[in-house]
């Protein structure tokens, strides 16, 4: 009886991180306890569930990327060593902050460049398509590892990374809306910052998880 009603909670966790990265899985939002999703011994597996929530959290996301359909093969879905080099890329860009979101030849800020450390700008970036990644990873998780753990990471990760999209895109323009300049695109810069410290901490937890 509570299995269908704990699928319908997760999956509607998934669409809450589309829309915005507010989880309605959170007990203010569900009133079914966390862990019954999460039981071994609950009627849909957790596996399952999660690579559910997945997909349809992919669906929702998929527009925020960069075009995809006609580079599908360009990344491995299979190659877990993928979130390893994301997270270095992540890392780099934090490491290079001032140096790596500014235009070289004007000196302006540059915000579009967070989007390439993100695989939002690239089809070979590792993290490009990372939600087939994560599917894949979830698969290969160790039987001892912490699934709620896992699942807010996941979670996380997905949320950071629509804002950051959403945010340097905002950034790219804040000089030229009304009210807007220089100011503008520094704030939201910053803000976009912020989110990328998140999801490399998200990116962390799944390297760390999955010891890789």
């Amino acid at each position: 009886e509570k299995a269908p009603a704990a699928m319908a909670c997760f999956l509607l966790s998934a669409v809450g991180v589309a829309f915005g990265g507010q989880s309605l899985r959170r007990p203010e939002r569900c009133s079914l306890p966390a862990r019954s999703l999460l039981g071994r011994t609950a009627a849909v597996s957790r596996r399952e569930s999660l690579q559910l929530g997945a997909g349809l959290s992919a669906t929702f996301l998929a527009p925020l990327a960069a075009p995809r359909a006609a580079f599908a093969a360009a990344q491995d879905p299979n190659d877990l060593s993928r979130l390893k080099k994301g997270l270095d890329s992540v890392q780099f860009l934090l490491d290079n902050w001032d140096r790596e979101t500014v235009d070289p030849n004007s000196g302006a800020d540059s915000p579009d460049r967070v989007r390439f450390f993100l695989g939002l700008r690239t089809t070979d970036h590792p993290l490009f398509q990372v939600d087939k990644l994560l599917i894949k990873a979830q698969k290969s998780l160790p039987d001892d590892v912490d699934f709620e753990t896992w699942i807010d990471s996941v979670e996380g990760l997905n949320s950071h990374i629509a804002k950051i999209n959403e945010l340097a895109y905002t950034s790219s323009f804040g000089e030229y809306n009304p009210g807007g300049g220089k100011e503008q695109v520094r704030k939201y810069l910053l803000l976009a910052k912020e989110e990328v410290v998140q999801a490399r901490d998200s990116l962390q937890t799944m390297v760390t998880l999955l010891k890789l």
